[in-house]
């Protein structure tokens, strides 16, 4: 099954954005329900009060060292409307799933939330991305029906049609310079396209980010491509303190969890430079494909498998063993995943010369080791075999002699054979492969 109901974790908030503290208030009016529900959300998971000043210094130092610049994620959603925040960053790449007056809200919301690059003179409301030095590379692998807010067009979202769109997707994303790419949708069946094109692009060294979803009402059921060797996946925790998603999303908790990032309701920005507010899958994702974006953009060679691995140990908030199929390994922090992957990338391959430690080239024994010879043949077999190599070659020459002298005298009967090729096939009949010989 494919998801194909995100549309409504996201409202248009045009009227919230005239004052700050209009925008106070219509945050706390539909989310204030939805914050009492989830205020032990973070509780829940040992993640304190103070984790949103913590998140927000990390994130304020982790871009004072980069910004995401030279780094082109690819978003496999909906395509993507030019926004001002996107100006000179944004390219649209193939629409797999082309319907008549596809929406591209999905895909430029979270591409703000990704990659916008704050306010301009032409929207005062401008959205600033977790990485907004980075390019957005959108390709459609789902639109939106123009007749429904939650439904997409069934031909594309029926399994064995959707996991081939999301392969070629990912591959078309790994060709054409993607560092990360973000695939929007997942489902509870695999196929082999799929496995192979996530599999082709971690041979790419691109980093690719799950959904976080959990799509069959069961949490700890594994999705597809979520659950693929090298996709690094993740969960939504509703932080204290920040205004909380206005309705609950059901996140995966399986072993393909690697961290857990904020899902509160943020400020973004839709088609035409319109204000959104975005929660739940949103946000959570913006923060994985920021903070990713932010290490590729520093270490462009660092593999995804390191990328994981320092997303992994620089998490805040590690629950109780260190690991839960909840939160993974805690909260992201991109600060700490910055230099978590600069000590990865700093690790030498082999150890430094000293003492107890030999150079490559020592022999671990007294001498050196003999000259392998795999198989053993007699002289007196060897000779025979280059006596009978010779008369072979000898009788070939004859052959070729013999031949000669019958095709002075006529035509080869093989050459006209081939040259008129098998006699043709009859209507409703195949030549067999001994006709194509």
């Amino acid at each position: 099954m494919l998801i194909n109901l995100r549309r409504v974790r996201f409202g248009l908030a045009a009227s919230c954005v005239l004052s700050a503290v209009v925008a106070a208030a219509c945050a706390a009016g539909p989310a204030a329900a939805a914050q009492a529900a989830q205020a032990s959300s973070a509780a829940g998971s040992g993640i304190p009060a103070s984790a949103k000043d913590q998140l927000a210094s990390e994130l304020t130092a982790a871009l004072q060292l980069a910004d995401g610049h030279g780094v082109t994620v690819a978003l496999l959603d909906t395509l993507v409307s030019p926004i001002s925040e996107l100006a000179g960053k944004l390219t649209n790449g193939p629409n797999y799933a082309p319907i008549a007056g596809y929406d591209t809200t999905d895909g430029t919301v979270i591409a703000s939330l990704i990659a916008g690059s704050g306010t301009t003179t032409t929207n005062p409301f401008g959205t600033t991305g977790t990485a907004p030095g980075a390019r957005i590379l959108a390709e459609g692998i789902l639109d939106f029906d123009p007749n429904s807010a939650t439904l997409i067009e069934n031909k594309y979202a029926a399994s064995g049609t959707w996991q081939g769109l999301v392969a070629q997707a990912i591959r078309y994303a790994a060709d054409h310079g993607a560092s990360v790419i973000v695939v929007g949708e997942s489902g509870a069946t695999n196929s082999d396209a799929l496995d192979s094109a996530v599999a082709y692009a971690i041979s790419k060294n691109t980093v690719v980010i799950g959904t976080g979803f959990a799509t069959s009402g069961t949490s700890s059921d594994l999705q597809y491509p979520d659950s693929l060797p090298g996709v690094i996946n993740f969960s939504g925790t509703t932080l204290s303190g920040l205004p909380a998603p206005q309705n609950s999303e059901q996140y995966a908790a399986n072993d393909s969890v690697l961290i857990t990032t904020p899902d509160n309701t943020v400020d973004a920005t839709g088609p035409d430079n319109q204000p959104y507010q975005a929660w739940d899958y949103y946000p959570a994702v913006a923060w994985v494909a920021g903070t990713v974006a932010l290490i590729k953009s520093l270490y462009p060679q660092i593999s995804p498998a390191m990328v994981a691995a320092a997303l992994a140990m620089s998490a805040s908030y590690h629950p109780a063993g260190g690991y839960n199929t909840t939160i993974g390994y805690g909260l992201i922090n991109p600060l700490g995943a910055l230099h978590e992957a600069a000590s990865l990338m700093n690790l030498s391959a082999k150890a430094k010369p000293g003492s107890g430690v030999l150079s490559a080239g020592t022999w671990l024994g007294p001498t050196p080791p003999a000259t392998i010879r795999a198989v053993q043949h007699s002289v007196v077999k060897l000779a025979g075999f280059g006596a009978a190599i010779i008369v072979g070659a000898v009788l070939l020459t004859l052959a070729f002699w013999l031949r000669a002298r019958r095709r002075r005298a006529g035509a080869d009967p093989d050459i006209v054979a081939a040259a008129t090729g098998p006699p043709p096939a009859q209507p409703g009949e195949v030549a067999t492969p001994s006709e194509l010989a």
